[in-house]
């Protein structure tokens, strides 16, 4: 028990290694992969910087965050009321919530043919999956990043980073 965080921390650091690797060999012209800490991972658009618009995962959430100190939150904000920016929000399987630094988020939306599928109670449950069902869950995950990486929503995203840099 004394070393619980320990191995969840192997087993999401063995899910960010595989998703990288995926990533880098199945590169994306337009988008590139940022990993830091023991599950952190982040899709922002090439040619800019990691800390820009992402499409980040940090275990229990999947989420679209501006938040990470390149852009003006407020300038985000004011952006996102146009509506030709909540197609987004479309992308997601499931919407479970936004906020002021997040345009939205799924919550732990994975499944293993389990009791648990789509509402996981805890990033300790999941993070077993990650380490012990590491192919299927890198295949879930990049999916889910992939519905964010068409023409239209790159577009949308370059043009958030063009227009509310700091």
């Amino acid at each position: 028990m004394n070393r619980n965080g320990d191995i969840q921390n192997r087993w999401w650091k063995k899910l960010q290694t595989e998703v990288y690797q995926r990533e880098k060999k199945r590169a994306n012209p337009d988008w590139d992969i940022f990993i830091w800490n023991h599950w952190d991972m982040g899709w922002y658009i090439k040619g800019e910087t990691d800390k820009s618009l992402a499409i980040h995962f940090w275990g229990d959430n999947f989420r679209v965050y501006f938040n990470f100190g390149e852009l003006d939150v407020n300038k985000v904000t004011q952006l996102l009321k146009n509506p030709k920016f909540d197609v987004i929000k479309s992308c997601f399987e499931r919407l479970d919530g936004s906020d002021f630094q997040t345009i939205g988020w799924e919550h732990r939306n994975f499944s293993f043919n389990t009791i648990y599928d789509g509402k996981f109670p805890d990033h300790r449950t999941l993070s077993w999956y990650a380490g012990n069902n590491t192919n299927e869950f890198a295949e879930q995950l990049i999916l889910k990043v992939r519905k964010f990486q068409t023409p239209e929503i790159t577009a949308l995203f370059k043009e958030i980073n063009n227009t509310c840099k700091k």
